[in-house]
């Protein structure tokens, strides 16, 4: 743990600001990279300015509800992220989603394509906010004897950096869509193809490492994160399979096989 960077004179460098602030820089240049291929800089920053902060304030909001005993009526605690620091991924991710969709309705942007560029660049925001996180000692796992391993201050024994884990996850993630960004451009396929594969790993990440971490209220052995991480894998991959026209694929293959089956019995 390493909540404080450095220090200079009275002034304290957090390590959750740090990298909250470096995960915004690093992934705008990731939207103004791909919008500068269209042309389009300025509406998609626009829109990514807006739905960045939007998705914090749902993700701080939602961690806030769910740790209330820790927050309760203190609002400076709600503002003073770097201090109290803690994001709701889920809950960051549903409030920027449905804001999008919004945003990009009343200034007529292509939703699912916009949304397939930030998720590229939410992939690598997450990596550098869930390094924050674990160094910040936001969250942390059960008690482990694995060789990759934290020690908490005030507290006996060894626990699993779940924060870490999932840093790695996304920065594989990351590098994974930028690589098929470049493939479904070559083949001119529809879009939200993106979108869908990053709301797949992001649902089954929480999903795995749920079982790593603490927690008091489950419903048939899940908590109530790894249920909505669970609608979030069932929506993207049914939405997904609309995409790639999997749905109508089957339906002409039903049809191709009953008018055969007709052909014969005539």
């Amino acid at each position: 743990m390493m909540p404080v960077l450095y220090t200079i004179g009275p002034f304290s460098v957090y390590s959750f600001g740090f990298f909250l602030a470096l995960s915004f820089l690093l992934s705008t240049f990731v939207v103004y990279k791909l919008a500068r291929e269209e042309f389009k800089e300025e509406e998609y920053l626009d829109a990514y300015f807006y739905t960045a902060l939007i998705t914090l304030v749902s993700a701080r909001a939602v961690y806030i509800f769910r740790n209330w005993s820790d927050f309760q009526f203190t609002i400076l605690k709600y503002i003073l992220v770097v201090e109290t620091p803690g994001l709701s991924l889920i809950g960051g991710v549903i409030g920027g989603f449905i804001f999008l969709y919004f945003y990009c309705k009343k200034n007529k942007i292509k939703f699912f394509h916009l949304l397939d560029i930030l998720s590229q660049a939410s992939a690598l925001a997450l990596v550098l906010i869930k390094i924050g996180q674990q160094l910040g000692g936001a969250a942390f796992g059960r008690e482990t004897d694995f060789f990759l391993k934290i020690r908490l201050v005030g507290r006996p024994g060894f626990y699993h950096p779940t924060e870490l884990y999932e840093a790695i996850i996304f920065l594989v993630l990351f590098i994974f869509l930028i690589m098929l960004n470049r493939f479904l451009r070559r083949r001119k396929l529809k879009d939200g193809i993106i979108f869908c594969v990053f709301a797949f790993f992001l649902g089954a990440s929480v999903i795995g490492l749920e079982f790593l971490k603490v927690h008091h209220v489950y419903l048939y052995g899940l908590s109530f994160r790894q249920i909505l991480a669970l609608i979030i894998i069932i929506g993207s991959l049914t939405f997904l399979a609309d995409r790639l026209n999997i749905f109508r694929k089957i339906l002409n293959n039903f049809k191709k096989s009953g008018n055969e089956i007709s052909q014969r019995t005539a």
